[in-house]
């Protein structure tokens, strides 16, 4: 079995049983040990053949950051669930979680914990929680739009190649049926120009508006489990895809990392994403707009000719 580290992620958060800890965020210092079966990677060169550590560390990152808890034990047990659902080759993770200046009195550099779990302990703990409890929750076609109340979120998708509208129905479709996400808008659909590279194929753009469960990194990685799974290849900047979608903005929420970028840096500028966003004023909020601004901002976007509704989806 393979090892990968990641040490000394440095993140800020509100954990402690202090009023003021829940309050105000302090300094956290992670670091993970991961052990999983990356050997195809030695020899393909390739990152799906191995686990993306950008994406350990935006999850990591998120679960310190938007998430709050009393122990570090419980904070540090949150992060390895979160892990292992990311990428099933991962088999076992250590995990050491350093806070820094606890309130202890004395003089001393950090506390923390540090924990190892394999997979099947996780799962198995998992298993004895959920069977020790029988909660009243309704099923059949009506019971996915019970869960708890979650964040709303704002999310743009476009198509050039191949059937770009059944490409774009496909994604809703898995969207919809994905655990912890709700559909609650969509706009029509937009035939739209190409942008920064022209010569390919026109675009069907679309935006929907979702509510949530699942934290902003956690949904991108969702989205781009359905981009892949639909069968996006990568390319170049600007190039043709078969499906892309992304996370325009997410309720109440501002990030700035090497994997995500919220609100979505570019989106003011670009007229395949404020139409579609026009059509939806719930989402328009979301997005921290008004109605007004976005349909100027859409009249003077570079691509603004030419784009063409082309109906309902």
């Amino acid at each position: 079995m393979d090892k990968i580290l990641i040490e000394g992620v440095k993140a800020w958060g509100k954990h402690g049983v202090l009023d003021f800890e829940q309050e105000y965020p302090q300094s956290f210092i992670v670091d993970m040990a991961i052990w999983a079966d990356i050997s195809k990677s030695y020899l393909s060169d390739n990152l799906q053949d191995t686990v993306n550590y950008a994406d350990i560390y935006d999850i990591i990152k998120s679960v310190i950051e938007t998430q709050s808890f009393m122990l570090l034990e419980r904070l540090s047990y949150v992060i390895m669930e979160k892990v292992f659902s990311y990428d099933l080759r991962i088999q076992k993770i250590k995990i050491r979680v350093m806070k820094n200046k606890a309130q202890l009195g004395g003089q001393f550099d950090h506390v923390g914990v540090e924990i190892e779990r394999s997979r099947n302990c996780i799962l198995m703990q998992d298993i004895n929680v959920k069977t020790s409890i029988t909660p009243d929750v309704s099923t059949g076609p009506s019971a996915k739009a019970e869960v708890d109340k979650g964040y709303k979120a704002v999310l743009a998708l476009g198509s050039n190649i191949g059937d770009r509208k059944q490409n774009i129905q496909k994604a809703l479709e898995m969207l919809f049926d994905s655990t912890g996400i709700i559909i609650l808008n969509k706009s029509k659909l937009y035939e739209t120009e190409p942008v920064g590279y022209t010569d390919q194929e026109k675009f069907y753009n679309a935006a929907i508006l979702v509510e949530t469960m699942l934290n902003p990194f956690e949904l991108r990685i969702k989205v781009k489990d359905i981009e892949n799974t639909l069968g996006r290849k990568k390319t170049f900047r600007w190039g043709p895809r078969l499906i892309d979608i992304d996370i325009i903005a997410y309720e109440g929420c501002v990030i700035n990392t090497n994997g995500l970028t919220l609100p979505h840096k570019e989106y003011m500028q670009r007229a395949f994403v404020l139409k579609p966003l026009s059509d939806m004023p719930d989402a328009v909020e979301v997005a921290g707009l008004n109605m007004s601004l976005i349909e100027k901002m859409t009249c003077c976007a570079d691509d603004y000719n030419g784009l063409n509704c082309i109906g309902s989806l």
